[in-house]
């Protein structure tokens, strides 16, 4: 695995949100958790604000296997629709896609899915420092 990807998987929030290994290959990203204590609302359900940060982390795997050395990417904007809601012990797939990439910006797209539903689609637009 990629350095900065295993940085990734080693961060202590995504370690938190239960991020155990993430794929990156030709400008596609995968990363699947499993809806636990840690990831549910008060009505006990997937949190949507873990939903928001797993689909930019699933963007920036996607994004870092098309990254030189030299390069990095921040989050310039996201944008996120929650379709269905997840439970305790779902299996949450997140894949993206990057669907543009230029010299400073960079476009993709998040699908979150639970037994090939999906849940959730994010627009993210990483810039690329």
């Amino acid at each position: 695995m990629d350095a900065r990807l295993q940085k990734v998987v080693d961060h202590p929030l995504h370690q938190f949100l239960g991020v155990m290994d993430i794929v990156s290959h030709e400008g596609c990203g995968e990363l699947t958790i499993t809806v636990t204590d840690n990831l549910v609302n008060p009505a006990g359900l997937f949190h949507g604000g873990v939903v928001y940060v797993l689909s930019d982390v699933c963007a920036y795997a996607g994004l870092l296997s098309l990254l030189k050395d030299t390069e990095e990417a921040v989050t310039h904007d996201l944008h996120i629709s929650v379709m269905r809601s997840a439970k305790m012990g779902d299996k949450v797939v997140f894949k993206s896609e990057v669907v543009k990439q230029g010299r400073q910006v960079c476009f993709l797209n998040v699908t979150a899915t639970v037994n090939d539903k999906t849940i959730a689609t994010a627009r993210v637009t990483k810039s690329i420092i």
